[in-house]
This record gives structure tokens, sequence and C-alpha cells, in this order.
């Protein structure tokens, strides 16, 4: 994941999962994308720190000793209600049972069954914080147009309305 060095700059995430190995999977893989990682192991947590810190996307394990994950998702379908505000949510499991079906009045972005690859685990963050990750790289790329185009003839930089990619040949 070398090639994608800072795509998630400026990205806040905001983790729950009452696993620990996970949390630190996905808190060491995230901030060397230089994404902004809170962790927490509860729903409880999850729904205290949403009182001062808007994350652009959460990561959730939809399974929780004494606690459910409707919660959490009430919570933010009740930000999105009231203020406009989606915060995309990934949710995962260890188990093929408790899927999304189960959760039927709310909706979730992303369902991924554990173990997942983590090159396609980043690749829909991505795609969830698009704005965000757009925003934050194009600067950087921006900035190196002029080096990309003259001193490394094999980059290419593409330009649109919305987006704005450094595609380098590997």
């Amino acid at each position: 994941m070398a090639n994608r060095v800072g795509i998630l700059k400026g990205v806040q995430v905001l983790v729950v999962d009452n696993d620990r190995d996970s949390r630190d999977l996905y808190t060491f893989l995230l901030t060397d994308l230089s994404a902004t990682v809170i962790t927490v192991g509860s729903v409880k947590e999850a729904l205290e720190i949403l009182n001062w810190f808007t994350p652009n996307i959460i990561v959730s394990e939809i399974r929780f000793l004494g606690e459910s994950i409707y919660t959490l998702l009430n919570r933010l379908n009740a930000i999105k209600t009231d203020n406009g505000n989606h915060i995309p949510i990934i949710v995962t499991s260890t188990s093929t049972t408790g899927t999304h079906d189960q959760i039927p009045d709310v909706e979730f972005d992303e369902y991924l069954l554990k173990p997942f690859d983590l090159e396609k685990f980043v690749s829909r963050i991505i795609n969830l914080v698009q704005e965000d990750v757009t925003e934050n790289f194009s600067s950087n790329v921006l900035v190196y147009t002029n080096i990309l185009s003259t001193s490394q003839s094999h980059n290419r930089v593409e330009f649109s309305s919305a987006t704005c990619r450094n595609n380098a040949k590997e």
C-alpha cells in the first residue's frame, strides 16, 4: 500500500470494535495512510465520542456483548435527520449470520465479513469518503504537477471536475 501513503490525509475515522487486535490493526493501517483514528471498544463509548467528534466514516463490528449496534445506527440516522450530515458506516463481522438483513429499519453503507482483504477495505473507505479524500489529496497532487509531467514522464496526472488522481506505473 506504499503507493497510497497520505491518501486518507484529513479523514477522521471512528473504529468501534470489541476486539483489541482488530482495533489495533485498523489504527495501524489507517494512520499509516494519514487518517486520524479514534478507537473504542463498545457502542456506549462510540455514542459518547459522537457527542464531541464527527468522523468522516465509522468502522464497526456488528456484534457486541450486551449491546446492540442498532443503537449506534439509530444515532447516525438521527444525526442525518437533524443536520443532513450522513456519516458512512462499514459494518464488520466474524459471523455469516447477523447481516444487515437483521437490521430492517436502518441502513449502513458496507458489510465486510472478517477476515477481509485490507486493500479492498481501504478502497471502500476511499469510495465512501471520496469528497474528503479528493479535497485533501488533490491539493498535494496539484503542487507537484509540473514535476510529474517534466521529470517523471512515466507518471500521468488526470484531472476532472470532481477528482484528481496520480496514476503511477509500477
